[in-house]
């Protein structure tokens, strides 16, 4: 294949998803700022972070969003 379209075509399929990564980390800092400052309870924050299961939810979303502190 042709380098040129190579780099190319990595370069479209790498940005978009750093910008959707970004976004996603910043929606995720703002959940767990809401689920620290009580707004929203242990069982919300988990199904707005995507978390599955339903044991020992609170525990799950304290150390997930302890990560991103």
């Amino acid at each position: 294949m042709n380098p040129i379209f190579l780099f190319v075509l990595s370069f479209l399929f790498m940005t978009p998803t750093s910008v959707s990564g970004d976004e996603r980390i910043y929606e995720t800092k703002n959940i767990c700022g809401r689920y620290f400052a009580a707004e929203i309870n242990g069982g919300e924050a988990a199904r707005l972070l995507d978390l599955k299961g339903t044991s020992r939810m609170g525990s799950r979303v304290e150390q997930y969003c302890n990560f991103f502190r």
